[in-house]
């Protein structure tokens, strides 16, 4: 009997892209938003000292969701540890999304939102940034407001124009509607501005932060949820046992325990920024974004394909973004070393 893989496959993803992320060798990487500096000494040596790696891990990650609840100011039964935040993005949507339901966005933002959506058979509804930057709080309520909506994602800074939204504007689009809202504040670190504390004013608001960026863990993977108790034990339903691995678990409190070390790094960072917003504003280009973030948003006045392929071949990569809504065809650069950051300056002069 003939098999055929297609006829068993889920509907909502027979015409389905998956997310690719692009790896080139060798070359200076620019284009994941990663911290780009080695971890504090000390820490990987104590990390090790720490794991058994012959066993399970602590399946409630009690030690890591403890020293967050610290870190955040956030009672540690409304911490929620995850394989990333793209593992809790996606048990948001398996909880309270999927299966016709809608999730509206405010674009351009962070892909995965509409990913997830999507192959869990849910529809994304988008609502345009005002000139690339600014809610357009009244489009968002509005469209929050259809029987068929149950969340709305934010991500702020936003991936991948960098600017954070006005915090009144945020306020009202929670304040506004009785659906779930969810704000990405995997950038927090860099741009200090945050409504952690103010969940306990809005029940319906769930904040994500991740140990991928500021803290230079991008490749373990640890995200970490924060929400209302009867948000988070739903949540639970649908999470998998073992979720967060022993060496995540254990290299994220690690990481908490040397935060001045880790702020430095991000001083270097925010510094390095500067000199790049202030070179490519010099520069003859059609926008150059403002950012909160550790990467800048830009785009040329045409070409933007070709810049990145010329930036490549002279072994800088960066992201090609495409042709995003309202921003149109871009490019996105994230922040590396100093060395790194004068190799992209000079390449890019060379080639624009």
């Amino acid at each position: 009997m003939e098999f055929n893989v297609g006829k068993l496959m889920r509907s909502a993803i027979k015409n389905f892209q998956p997310y690719q992320a692009k790896d080139y060798p060798g070359v200076v990487k620019l284009d994941a938003n990663e911290n780009p500096y080695a971890w504090p000494a000390g820490l990987a040596t104590q990390l090790y000292e720490q794991v058994r790696f012959n066993r399970y891990p602590d399946p409630e990650a009690r030690v890591l969701r403890q020293k967050i609840s610290a870190y955040t100011g956030v009672d540690v039964n409304n911490v929620m540890v995850g394989n990333g935040s793209d593992e809790l993005i996606q048990m948001l949507l398996l909880a309270f999304g999927g299966d016709g339901t809608k999730t509206v966005v405010a674009t351009p933002t962070f892909t995965m939102y509409s990913l997830a959506t999507e192959y869990l058979g849910g529809q994304v509804v988008e609502v345009p940034l005002v000139n690339g930057c600014k809610l357009d709080v009244a489009g968002m309520l509005a469209a929050a407001a259809d029987p068929q909506a149950n969340l709305v994602i934010l991500c702020n800074p936003n991936n991948p124009t960098g600017n954070t939204f006005a915090p009144e504007d945020i306020r009202a689009i929670i304040a506004g509607t009785d659906k779930l809202v969810v704000l990405d504040e995997a950038y927090y670190e860099f741009a200090g501005a945050s409504l952690v504390s103010e969940l306990a004013d809005f029940p319906n608001l769930v904040i994500l932060r991740t140990f991928s960026k500021a803290f230079a863990m991008a490749g373990l993977r640890i995200g970490y949820l924060l929400a209302a108790p009867n948000i988070t034990n739903v949540l639970q339903r649908v999470r998998q046992p073992y979720n967060s691995n022993s060496f995540s678990q254990a290299a994220g409190a690690l990481a908490l325990d040397f935060l001045p070390q880790f702020q430095s790094q991000i001083q270097q960072i925010l510094r390095e920024r500067d000199k790049l917003v202030s070179f490519l504003g010099a520069q003859n280009l059609r926008q150059v974004y403002p950012t909160d973030a550790n990467f800048i948003l830009f785009a040329p006045h045409s070409g933007a394909k070709q810049l990145h392929q010329q930036l490549l071949d002279r072994n800088i990569s960066i992201r090609y973004m495409g042709n995003l809504p309202v921003v149109g065809e871009s490019l996105r650069v994230s922040i590396g070393l100093p060395a790194e950051n004068e190799l992209f300056m000079t390449a890019l002069a060379a080639v624009i």
